[in-house]
């Protein structure tokens, strides 16, 4: 009997593989939404959120933030940040963010990165009223003292004044790259990132005094 013929040999060229790889990594990019109630009010986080320059300050692994340009109007600016474990692992790249204050909305987008082909997020912000937080609360068997003395030394007349102390969070996080070992971290570590971001902002608002109105 015959052997079986060697399949044909198809050669592909480094350029070729690259370009394969980076289109299947393209077409999936990888996002997850993290959804919480904070206690803080809304204007108070956006506040936070918007105050770019002091990232270096509070956000893990943020070694370097800057906001570099305005615009005219105020509600758009350019930043710069730096992220990662430098000299390890050290990624700087720029953001367009664009703050409204009617919706409650922080949108931002990379128009700069070595690692990333698009890296984008998107906070929503939304009053709730104590009372309604404070159920959720309850029901997950979170009851704190300071809970129960608000419901205590809080009146129908002061009502008004703690109804907005809450905010129901949505922080989404969009990420598209062309190296497909960023894309399988991503997958394994971005629910857990995005996580840890929205607690490091819970407690920035706890360490600072709130300010009235936007800062924007």
């Amino acid at each position: 009997p015959h052997p079986h013929p060697h399949p044909p040999t198809i050669m592909v060229s480094a350029a070729a593989a690259r370009a394969f790889l980076s289109g299947a990594a393209k077409a999936s990019p990888v996002s997850y939404v993290e959804k919480r109630v904070l206690r803080t009010s809304p204007m108070h986080l956006l506040n936070v959120i918007s105050d770019v320059d002091s990232y270096s300050q509070f956000l893990p692994q943020c070694t370097h933030s800057q906001i570099l340009r305005r615009s005219n109007c105020g509600t758009m600016f350019d930043a710069a940040l730096t992220v990662g474990l430098p000299p390890l692992l050290s990624e700087e790249y720029v953001s367009r963010v664009k703050v409204d204050t009617e919706t409650m909305t922080v949108e931002a987008r990379s128009i700069r990165s070595s690692l990333f082909d698009s890296l984008k997020s998107r906070w929503k912000l939304r009053p709730v009223p104590a009372s309604r937080a404070q159920q959720k609360e309850s029901r997950r068997g979170v009851i704190s003292l300071g809970n129960v003395a608000s419901k205590i030394l809080n009146s129908d007349n002061d009502q008004s004044k703690t109804e907005h102390e809450y905010c129901d969070v949505e922080f989404e996080v969009v990420i598209q790259a062309s190296n497909p070992l960023i894309v399988g971290t991503l997958d394994k570590v971005l629910e857990e990132v995005a996580g840890t971001q929205v607690a490091a902002f819970e407690r920035r608002c706890s360490q600072i005094p709130p300010s009235r109105g936007a800062k924007v």
